[in-house]
């Protein structure tokens, strides 16, 4: 009998039990942090939990979600740009007013000229835009606000000592809404950079890097080239001098209205990402932050090289009093000026092909882009007779960029091992 009490109270005890647990409401998670402090603080996957919760939470009451769907979105690209982190090592970084940028940025001639859209074209329409001339002075792309007041990438070329009608870059900024600027190209004239607010942005604007495609006559897709050059910020005017070997971004991450961070950097030819299990989580997010430029420096013979590089370059380098025929980087602490700067003789008669290479793709180049804009005025019947001009000057062009590349490799080898 006893027994069978026993058993009688405890399943009563159990029913009585879930009945609670069925009447009890579920809590929702509390968060001590925004999804927006989530996102500045690296962890995407968090404010990616936030964000689902808010959704979930304001569907259920039929309230709108638009601005949590967005910015769900970002918090998952950025998740999936974290991973991907690049190394990359920062020498240098200083914070000034936004408007003093430009002129804290010293390029080498040779890498042509950035400069305001205003200063340019003398026009108080433009003062956000940017624009790049290119270092024979014949070529310039630069950002401009269309009708419905997007900004779009535009180019012009100097021909007969005027400038041509402008045209926009094909491939680039097409979608309405998003908005394109701050170019800057490359010596090789194909190779551009340039910041936007698009689809593939992660946060504000997004640095990109794209090619010029010779045989559609279009810039190829664009790459978003990820952490820790973007971040949910504003990051943008991607500058290389690539004779000097520095290299200099713009972001307002974690600063104030109308300050920014110019960051100086070491370019490098192949990209290399941290790996994550080796350096865990926390560390990579404090890598894509930039939380630390010491914690990039590596190598210490490079980062000092490329101190003294930036500043001479600051002071105007000291070397300018002596001949200059040219400049040549041979590694981080050797740049070559003239022949007689070469100890080996391999490398001596290198250089002078390279130069004569060098003169050759000025001179192409120079007489494709004055082709180029003749051939957005032509009629279809002048197009076709001229295209096959266009497709032989761009393949040489190419060509002669390729040459002058597998050059500087050959040179930089018969140098290192006098």
């Amino acid at each position: 009998m006893r027994k069978s009490l026993a058993i009688i109270a405890i399943i009563c005890f159990s029913i009585t039990a879930t009945a609670q647990r069925r009447g009890k409401k579920v809590q929702e998670p509390k968060y001590t942090v925004t999804a927006q402090e989530a996102m500045a603080d690296y962890d995407f996957a968090l404010a990616e939990e936030i964000l689902e919760h808010q959704i979930a939470d304001l569907t259920k009451k039929k309230l709108p979600t638009i601005q949590q769907e967005e910015l769900l979105e970002a918090a998952r690209k950025s998740r999936l740009k974290l991973h991907a982190t690049e190394q990359v090592t920062f020498i240098d970084s200083v914070i000034l007013p936004r408007k003093d940028v430009l002129a804290q940025i010293k390029l080498s001639e040779e890498c042509g000229t950035i400069m305001g859209y205003n200063d340019f074209f003398q026009s108080g329409k433009g003062a956000s835009c940017t624009l790049f001339r290119n270092e024979l002075g014949n070529r310039i792309v630069y950002s401009e606000a269309n009708e419905k007041g997007h900004l779009r990438l535009k180019e012009k070329s100097l021909i007969g000592g005027e400038w041509s009608m402008e045209h926009q870059l094909k491939g680039l900024g097409e979608e309405e809404g998003e908005s394109y600027n701050f170019p800057y190209v490359l010596s090789d004239g194909i190779t551009m950079y340039y910041a936007a607010v698009c689809e593939e942005s992660i946060g504000g604007y997004d640095i990109f890097m794209t090619r010029y495609d010779t045989d559609n006559q279009q810039f190829l897709a664009p790459e978003n080239i990820g952490m820790p050059f973007n971040s949910p910020a504003n990051d943008y005017l991607m500058v290389i001098d690539e004779f000097h070997q520095l290299g200099w971004f713009v972001t307002d991450r974690n600063q104030p209205e109308d300050k920014v961070c110019l960051y100086t950097f070491i370019p490098t030819e192949t990209r290399r990402i941290y790996n994550e299990e080796q350096i865990g989580k926390a560390k990579l997010a404090s890598m894509a932050r930039i939380a630390s430029i010491k914690d990039t420096w590596k190598d210490m013979n490079a980062v000092n090289a490329a101190k003294k590089r930036l500043a001479e370059v600051r002071q105007g380098s000291k070397n300018e009093t002596k001949s200059r025929d040219f400049t040549f980087v041979i590694n981080d602490s050797k740049t070559c000026y003239t022949l007689s700067d070469f100890k080996n003789q391999q490398a001596q008669q290198k250089v002078k092909n390279w130069l004569e290479k060098q003169k050759e793709r000025e001179a192409k180049a120079a007489e494709l882009s004055t082709l180029r804009a003749k051939y957005a005025t032509m009629t279809e019947g002048q197009r076709s007779q001229t295209k096959s001009q266009v497709l032989l000057l761009e393949s040489q062009v190419e060509r002669l960029a390729a040459d002058i590349l597998d050059l500087e490799k050959e040179i930089r080898r018969n140098e290192l091992n006098k």
